[in-house]
């Protein structure tokens, strides 16, 4: 059996101009990853990472303490959804970013604000009712998520891989392993943190034997102390 180890992203820039970069918290725990991947002894036969700037940069910051590595590769298939048009269906007038951010800023707890707003929105996106209204109905992004993993497997040579994705395609890939419902797999997503890992097992002998392993491990988070503890 071999691993595929999934991170998630360090903490984005909320509430910045540019959400798609790391915060400077989001460069620590990003570290925190590399040094957990060192202790673990993790040997990535490959690194893959998505297209997002906060992808990418989690990486490099894992990859400070963290040296045990081979190829490193882009993979859009594990890009996280679009969630401003996900917003945008749900709530046209939020269309424009900059009314959901002038809205936000009334609201006393924006985090919890725009999270409220953000469940209505998923759970619209998620139900099957409105796939036409999007560029990437739910069905669609399950594909690709699942596309990519399937593609990784196929071309392991029965190695371990590091993954930095979102929290997205970390909830399909757990979904694709559970067997669980869309609203289940979200329910999973809201409880991912930044900077986490999740593990995989999978034989490349057998590609339908896939398992999850472990899920949303944060140990490495936590003994730095509770700042580190961040969902957005």
């Amino acid at each position: 059996m071999a691993s595929i180890y999934l991170v998630r992203h360090g903490q984005a820039g909320f509430f910045k101009l540019n959400y798609d970069q790391l915060s400077d918290l989001g460069h620590h725990q990003s570290e925190l990853v590399g040094k957990a991947l060192a202790v673990r002894g993790v040997e990535a036969h490959k690194v893959i990472h998505g297209k997002m700037q906060r992808h990418k940069e989690t990486m490099q910051g894992a990859q400070k303490p963290w040296h045990s590595y081979g190829t490193v590769i882009e993979g859009a298939n594990f890009n996280e959804f679009d969630s401003d048009e996900i917003i945008a269906k749900a709530f046209p007038k939020f269309a424009n970013t900059d009314a959901l951010g002038a809205w936000l800023s009334t609201k006393s707890n924006k985090r919890r604000a725009f999270q409220d707003l953000f469940i209505e929105a998923i759970e619209r996106w998620v139900s099957g009712k409105f796939d036409a209204d999007y560029v990437e109905s739910w069905p669609a992004f399950h594909q690709r998520v699942v596309t990519g993993l399937e593609t990784l497997i196929q071309n392991s040579n029965g190695k371990d891989i590091v993954v930095f994705t979102s929290g997205g395609p970390i909830s399909v890939m757990a979904q694709h392993c559970l067997g669980l419902t869309a609203e289940k797999a979200f329910e999973l997503n809201w409880t991912i943190l930044n900077g986490s890992i999740s593990q995989l097992l999978f034989s490349s002998k057998n590609p339908d034997r896939i398992s999850l392993a472990g899920f949303n491990e944060q140990h490495h988070l936590s003994l730095s102390g509770s700042k580190f503890i961040t969902y957005r």
